[in-house]
């Protein structure tokens, strides 16, 4: 085990940009702990895994669903109790008649909207209490609880507060007590900038990073590899570690088990970690991401099997994923020799499935962030099927085949992963990616024609808002006639609904800078409580705008103005109703629809 480790850690600093990882694995009875490189933006100062700190990111869920299992193992909370009954921070929307659970919250499937602000600050100054951070900008429920997996931050978050209104105690202090002190993991904090992560003499943490969970049970836990190794055992030795037990045989068998899946032949959900198959053997498992860090945390129950790896750098996904396939190619071995699979004619319902699927981050999102996941966050697939059945789909650069085994149903060609396609009232909606769900989204709806449109209707409605006071300007120069009394009023009109678009641009830049000045945390962080009034601006330019559809429906029945007047004014208008309409898609107008 020793020589696989140091091999498979040597070659990835190496070969990455990446300046030191930990190791844990656990056999059996046999565990392995071991450092590499050197520590967080401190050269001289090498990884030991008893003591240098490493940032986890999201694999501090591991640790909030530990202690969620406990309340559920002490009869504090049943996994399909309300949570709402059980919270006394937050108010949760009652948008839908059933109830959110703690087994909703453990597999991602609440129906929440992704919430991206109130999840991360640039400066430790700036991080609220837990009670703060998850009653602020309470996300929309966009859909029924169990009905489609939707990974986000704030469930965890919140399962941190159901946490600590249901014991009485501080999130943090709650885990210290329950999880940390009795596994020995003395070294593990959910403190925002511990020093112990930069240990180089004179470098404060704040001089060096700028990414800081609010939402600490999500994303928040600062560990070394041996602390980890003691969780590691924990989940695989019946709860036990050291004569401490933190959870009874059946709680751990029941953290490990499937909670939920979209379909059968569909990795799902485990109790907060996420199942996959490789080869003939099951593991559970999460990984985690923040700027500069990368890990990987796994149970392979069956077998007895955990390990832990976390790398800081540049590439820290890289050389982390260097080591834990190394350690993956050990424990689960997978046979690459298989036979390529081929269609068995044309998929049942082909001419359904072609078009391009969105992520539904993007597409159920409901505030104005939801121009921040469709424009930043992943990329859409494009699905079509080829004249021998074959169903290709394309996301960035990467092309991939599948095969249809029952309908809607695909498994891949080569590698073990399946895709499905989901149906509501008879028609394709969906497509699911192993966990992930992707919605179909019309023509219009692309970015590309998107941007197209917008960059087309910008230089026609300035034609209007700059090209009518510069005739008007021309016209009193030279002395001419000046256009009907009507046609005045309905550029004024128009030119308030173009202006209202320009407007718009201008005042949110200014309050990103102003906002910054202040020293507050980002637009994108957490939005002052005034913000929303920045959308008011628009949306007095869109009832503008349909004020200028009016006259221009006006002009062309009574056959006002001039032919080319007309034409030039409807064009304007045609171009800032669209221009609006782009807006109300991305939820950029105060008054949203749908």
């Amino acid at each position: 085990m020793d020589t696989l480790v140091d091999d498979a850690a040597t070659r990835a600093l190496a070969e990455h940009d990446a300046g030191g990882l930990t190791v844990a694995v656990v056999d059996g009875d046999e565990v392995h702990t071991s450092g590499y490189g050197h520590a967080f933006r401190s050269e001289d100062v090498p990884v030991r895994a008893d003591e240098t700190l490493f940032r986890i990111g999201s694999v501090s869920k591991v640790l909030t669903w530990t202690a969620a299992m406990q309340i559920v193992d002490r009869g504090r909370v049943a996994p399909d109790d309300s949570v709402d009954d059980h919270l006394e921070a937050v108010d949760i929307p009652e948008t839908y008649d059933e109830a959110i659970t703690l087994e909703h919250l453990a597999t991602h499937t609440p129906g929440f909207e992704v919430r991206g602000r109130g999840d991360s600050v640039s400066d430790p100054r700036h991080v609220r209490p837990l009670a703060e951070s998850v009653s602020t900008d309470v996300p929309a429920r966009v859909r029924p609880p169990g009905e489609l997996y939707q990974y986000t931050n704030y469930a965890a978050a919140l399962t941190g507060q159901l946490i600590a209104d249901v014991s009485g105690q501080q999130f943090d202090s709650f885990v210290t007590e329950n999880v940390f002190a009795p596994l020995g993991m003395s070294n593990s904090t959910f403190r925002a900038a511990p020093s112990g992560l930069v240990p180089a003499d004179g470098t404060a943490v704040d001089d060096v990073v700028s990414f800081y969970s609010d939402v600490s049970p999500a994303s928040g836990l600062h560990t070394t590899g041996a602390d980890m190794a003691q969780l590691l055992q924990a989940h695989l030795h019946d709860g036990v570690v050291d004569g401490e037990r933190i959870l009874s045989e059946s709680a751990v068998d029941a953290m490990h088990r499937q909670w939920f899946t979209p379909h059968e032949r569909i990795d799902g959900m485990a109790f907060g970690l996420f199942e996959r198959t490789r080869g003939d053997t099951r593991i559970v498992r999460h990984d985690g991401g923040v700027p500069q860090f990368s890990t990987e945390f796994a149970l392979l129950p069956e077998e007895g099997v955990g390990l832990f790896v976390v790398a800081h750098g540049s590439e820290a996904y890289n050389a982390k994923q260097e080591v834990a396939d190394a350690l993956y190619d050990r424990y689960a071995p997978v046979d690459s020799s298989g036979q390529r699979r081929s269609p068995d004619g044309t998929p049942e319902r082909a001419d359904e499935l072609g078009g391009r699927y969105r992520s539904v981050n993007a597409t159920d999102t409901v505030s104005s962030e939801r121009i921040v996941f469709g424009l930043f966050t992943g990329q859409p697939i494009d699905a079509r099927v080829a004249d021998d059945g074959r169903l290709i789909t394309e996301q960035g650069d990467s092309t991939d085949e599948w095969v249809e085994v029952e309908p809607l149903v695909f498994e891949h060609v080569e590698k073990e992963s399946t895709l499905v396609f989901r149906e509501t009232d008879g028609e394709v909606t969906h497509l699911l990616d192993g966990l992930s769900a992707y919605e179909q989204i019309g023509y219009r709806e692309r970015l590309s024609v998107q941007g197209w449109l917008t960059m087309a209707a910008s230089v026609v409605a300035l034609t209007g808002l700059v090209g009518w006071p510069a005739a008007r300007g021309w016209r009193r120069y030279r002395g001419g006639e000046s256009p009907p009394e009507s046609a005045a009023h309905a550029r004024w009109v128009a030119g308030a609904g173009v202006a209202g678009l320009l407007v718009f641009v201008l005042a949110f830049v200014a309050v990103s800078v102003a906002v910054v000045s202040m020293g507050r945390p980002t637009l994108f962080d957490r939005p002052p409580a005034w913000f929303e009034l920045v959308f008011v601006v628009p949306t007095f330019g869109a009832v503008a705008t349909a004020g200028a559809v009016a006259y221009a429906v006006r002009a062309w029945v009574r056959e006002d103005w001039s032919l080319a007047s007309r034409v030039h004014y409807s064009l304007v208008v045609v171009a800032a109703t669209v221009l609006y309409w782009l807006l109300q898609y991305w939820n950029l107008l105060w008054v949203r629809m749908g």
